[in-house]
């Protein structure tokens, strides 16, 4: 069977800059709160005019010319996104038509910050099973504007960005090892957006992003603990020769938490402090800003989490 994996990154992330100091001026909070409680500094925000779309297809030209894989010859799209910017067409249709795609098949899939690992996950299968050889994971994701900003809890997480991947099956330059994906849906109410019928009825304030901070830290925690012993061993690895884990940029205390597990040489990845929680985007923004660090035969853990609940892993072998 032939090997998959990844063959180039793009990212994109809006020009405008939300710093704690601006936040100050907004809500109730201060730098050190903010700063102490979550790892941020700043995050990328949407300006009024701008859209989702946009960044997502920069990202996807960004991935396409590294990977010297033209749009033309991509055999799908599949986009993770839980804030695209129109219910219909779905955003991965939008990209392809953007890019330029000639009968690439699409899709969206919503599986919140688990996204981007469950998209990376189906691609790894469509490509095992079907008569094909390339396609493209992005990512576009807006939290800024389904928060609430009088909500000094949760204003203070946020920011947006996109991301894409070429995934391949024609001489992969890193690879796919493992991807496991699994769900609490009894705790599916620990997070949560509202949808139509709070817009419809005005309960705005049921729309905004809503989460149980306590349980989604410890089910964060422990999940991430649980795939770093778990994960490797499904490919006869041990967790010690996990080069590095990339988290979810959730929180830093969460992070600072689960990385007392690390043996070896294991280094846990952050960049939150720049973009904030990016959802599905902070995977590959993280990876992004760490691709010149990985090295040949380096093993790479992504680990995603995040509503319904979910979780996701993918293991690659630089």
């Amino acid at each position: 069977m032939a090997e998959i994996g990844i063959r180039s990154i793009g990212v994109a992330v809006p020009e405008k800059r939300l710093t704690n100091s601006e936040l100050e001026k907004i809500v109730e909070t201060t730098d050190e709160w903010i700063t102490t409680r979550t790892g941020i500094k700043e995050r990328r925000i949407l300006g009024a005019d701008e859209t989702m779309v946009r960044l997502v297809v920069d990202a996807a030209q960004i991935a396409c010319k590294r990977s010297h894989v033209q749009p033309e010859e991509l055999d799908f799209i599949i986009s993770s996104t839980l804030t695209p910017d129109r219910i219909s067409p779905a955003q991965s249709f939008e990209v392809a038509n953007h890019l330029g795609t000639k009968n690439a098949f699409c899709f969206d899939l919503n599986a919140a910050c688990s996204g981007f690992v469950y998209a990376l996950a189906t691609a790894e299968s469509f490509l095992k099973t079907r008569s094909i050889k390339a396609g493209l994971v992005t990512t576009g994701e807006q939290l800024s504007r389904m928060t609430d900003y009088t909500d000094r809890t949760s204003c203070v997480l946020f920011g947006d960005a996109a991301s894409a991947v070429v995934v391949t099956n024609n001489n992969p330059d890193h690879l796919i090892l493992h991807t496991e994906l699994g769900s609490i849906p009894g705790m599916m109410d620990e997070v949560h957006i509202g949808g139509v019928p709070h817009l419809k009825n005005n309960r705005v304030s049921d729309f905004y992003f809503r989460q149980n901070g306590k349980t989604v830290f410890k089910f964060a925690v422990n999940i991430i603990k649980e795939l770093y012993h778990t994960v490797p061993a499904k490919v006869g690895l041990k967790p010690e020769q996990i080069r590095y884990v990339v988290p979810h940029q959730a929180n830093i205390r969460i992070i600072d938490a689960a990385k007392e597990i690390a043996a070896g040489k294991t280094e846990f990845i952050c960049n939150i402090e720049q973009y904030g929680n990016t959802s599905s985007s902070s995977i590959p923004l993280a990876m992004n800003d760490f691709w010149e660090n990985f090295q040949k035969g380096d093993y790479i853990l992504l680990i995603g989490f995040g509503a319904g609940l979910s979780w996701g892993a993918a293991l690659l072998e630089w």
